[in-house]
């Protein structure tokens, strides 16, 4: 059986934070733990930060993490902290991955990474990406060229503090960048994953008929895709530098697998930008062209109450959990501003007060739909895991 504990540090010494981050993890656990997740905000040094983690941590622990947008701790989100899960697995194998662009790219990269995965036999992978400087869907795709798309993979893309400079990845003692890194699991795990939106489809179904270099949608059946986003959007199309993450675009549809005329979103996807010359819409993940999508819209409460909903779900799925990790997304806590705290409390009121949680919120997340993992933006994503 796991035994787990959280612990979140706020401190203006970043190798004073990591020590007493991992006194806290070692005096809650009695001892030190075998697995560590590390999410923590970007103002930190993180190689003085993990210097004063592995200070008081066993040589041997699998320590994996992340630079995030904000981190989501046991009891609520926090702004601004180092915040980790240490775990005591026991009859569970847990192994630290990471590959780097040194690889090839990042396809190659992600590929890297699935192969490790498959040596380890494990039978669930969580993955961090840099969120930055590779493509978290290429990422994935090389991933699964390896592992099968069916293999089950969580997580999210490292994030920093919504600069989109650069981002910082941990496995080890390392500090990487340009990295993805993973914690393969083997053995006696159970899981159960939830990915929950919230937003709500209006107006037509749209077919992408022209989309260049996976991101700049040019075209929805046959029109300039700029000019239907502001028809769509009304007096708030004024600027689309900020209602893109506000007024997202929902694939309902892809190539094989089509639209079946309910109003289920396999993914979503924001607009980060227009190209007023082309009259394109560049969206921050690959849209396949010849996907079928719809305009979304969603209230603030829309987005928590979508949150609670999607933590029942996991607490149906598996009420036996131990751990839970969530991955938001950056976008929605923009979106809700100062009750971003909000989301996370209806999502935790809904899970068993026995389960130990973290999180972080990510520039891009990870997990199933439908059976094969997909990248997800503006998207609360979960997982459960029992062991």
């Amino acid at each position: 059986m796991l035994t787990a504990t959280t612990a979140s540090i706020t401190h203006d010494d970043p190798f004073q934070a990591g020590r007493d981050l991992a006194a806290e993890l070692n005096d809650t656990l009695g001892a030190s733990p075998d697995v560590v997740l590390l999410f923590a905000a970007p103002t930190y040094d993180p190689h003085r930060l993990l210097a004063g983690l592995h200070r008081r941590l066993a040589p041997r622990v699998q320590l994996v993490g992340c630079t995030s947008f904000a981190e989501i701790g046991n009891e609520c989100a926090v702004s601004g902290s180092a915040t980790a899960l240490g775990v005591r697995t026991r009859d569970l194998d847990a192994h630290a991955l990471y590959a780097t662009r040194a690889s090839g790219d990042s396809f190659a990269v992600g590929r890297a990474l699935g192969e490790q995965t498959r040596e380890r036999e494990a039978s669930l992978l969580l993955l961090l990406a840099d969120g930055v400087r590779l493509d978290g869907a290429a990422v994935l795709r090389g991933a699964q060229s390896v592992l099968g798309p069916e293999f089950p993979i969580v997580g999210g893309l490292a994030a920093d503090d919504a600069r989109f400079e650069h981002t910082r990845q941990f496995c080890g003692r390392d500090v990487l960048e340009g990295a993805v890194v993973g914690l393969a699991l083997a053995g006696p795990v159970r899981h159960a994953t939830v990915a929950r939106g919230g937003w709500e489809p209006i107006g037509a179904t749209r077919r992408c008929t022209r989309v260049e270099r996976d991101r700049l949608v040019l075209e929805l059946d046959g029109q300039p895709a700029v000019n239907l986003y502001r028809e769509y959007l009304g007096a708030q199309g004024r600027d689309l530098r900020t209602a893109g993450i506000e007024f997202p675009l929902g694939i309902v549809g892809l190539p094989d697998r089509p639209w079946d005329g309910d109003d289920g979103v396999q993914v979503v996807r924001a607009v980060c930008g227009v190209d007023e010359v082309r009259g394109g819409l560049r969206c921050t993940r690959e849209v396949p062209e010849g996907a079928e999508i719809r305009m979304l819209r969603a209230t603030k409460d829309d987005l928590i109450r979508s949150a609670s909903e999607a933590a029942a779900e996991l607490g149906r799925a598996l009420p036996g959990g131990r751990i839970a990790l969530v991955f938001d997304c950056f976008s929605r806590k923009m979106v809700l501003g100062a009750r971003y705290k909000e989301e996370v409390a209806a999502a935790y009121s809904r899970l068993s007060p026995d389960l130990t949680r973290v999180g972080f919120y990510t520039y891009g997340e990870l997990a199933p739909v439908a059976g094969q993992t997909e990248q997800h933006d503006a998207t609360f994503t979960a997982v459960v895991i029992e062991g």
